[in-house]
């Protein structure tokens, strides 16, 4: 969204398409740039029809063999695609405690860079992403039953890979220890359903959502809570996108990767250990068998960042 921010300041009428899964076709709509979303299928067909189009400027900011090949593809005098820093991140996976990754946006606008090397370089200052609510957020009242009195968090319980899912007895302990003014829904997607009828089932007083909404519908959710919690997952970009007080806990990834939401009302959680990270994007399990890196981070600490948050003026 940086990215588009910046090519929509320097070129306000332009045509601008962004090229992702259909199921994240909501996102560069949520962008507020009058982004058209570029639908992408693996099949040969559409692969065919790509040879066709016709561009002024093609940036590949995702860097993967599908993105090279539709950058391959298509026609355009100016073509660029962003400094991954593979290496980097390995060597902090091994274990390179002093290497450090400002942010993936400041990886994205290595891009910008190379096409526009008098604006961007050296060290640009990079926007932070920005999403607005869908159109229809006023219909957010018939998603989430809220309680006027109380505040509302969102609590992401799942994650992609386990090894950044905080344990569920914790996520039970945090509910229970809350104030009884905070209001929690669980989010997440089908895959946390499970997860999140568990912890429904040991406390009442928590509103499961999980695998009900859509991303639009989940995009209006999260503008109305109040607070959110997540680990390192999709969710907590939003959430940093939205502005939202968050805190974000890291297990088997973390921060330096470059991965921390950007997000002046974030808190970060991570328990810094020698082994952590121990991927790049996380594993399904714990290569020691401990998961010390989520355990060990007691569920008052994150209680008490959240209150530190939701105290502070808006």
């Amino acid at each position: 969204q940086p990215i588009v921010r910046e090519l929509r300041s320097m070129y306000p009428e332009a045509e601008i398409e962004f090229l992702c899964k259909p199921g994240f076709a909501v996102l560069p709509k949520a962008f507020g740039l009058g982004v058209q979303a570029l639908d992408y299928a693996k099949t040969l067909a559409w692969h065919g029809r790509m040879l066709r189009q016709r561009y002024d400027l093609v940036l590949d900011l995702q860097a993967k063999f599908s993105s090279w090949l539709v950058r391959s593809l298509v026609s355009s005098p100016l073509k660029a695609v962003y400094n991954k820093q593979r290496w980097l991140r390995q060597a902090i996976v091994r274990g390179n405690r002093r290497a450090a990754i400002e942010s993936t946006v400041r990886l994205y606008y290595s891009a910008l860079e190379k096409v526009f090397p008098n604006r961007y370089t050296p060290n640009p200052k990079i926007l932070a992403p920005q999403l607005v609510v869908p159109e229809y957020a006023e219909n957010g009242a018939r998603l989430v039953k809220r309680d006027p009195e109380k505040k509302l968090i969102g609590v992401f319980v799942g994650a992609a890979h386990a090894t950044k899912a905080y344990p569920p007895q914790q996520w039970l302990e945090l509910l229970r220890l809350a104030p009884q003014e905070y209001q929690f829904v669980l989010l997440g997607s089908k895959a946390d359903a499970d997860l999140a009828a568990e912890i429904g089932r040991e406390c009442d007083a928590v509103e499961n959502l999980c695998g009900t909404l859509g991303l639009a519908e989940l995009i209006v959710v999260i503008g109305l809570c109040d607070a959110v919690v997540s680990g390192d997952t999709g969710p907590m970009h939003i959430a940093a996108a939205m502005a939202k007080p968050q805190v974000a806990i890291f297990g088997g990834t973390h921060p330096r990767l470059g991965f921390a939401p950007q997000n002046e009302k974030a808190r970060v959680i991570c328990a810094g250990l020698d082994c952590q990270p121990c991927s790049l994007h996380g594993l399904e399990r714990c290569p020691q068998g401990h998961l010390r890196c989520l355990r060990s981070i007691p569920p008052a600490l994150i209680l008490g960042e959240l209150k530190k948050l939701i105290k502070q003026p808006k």
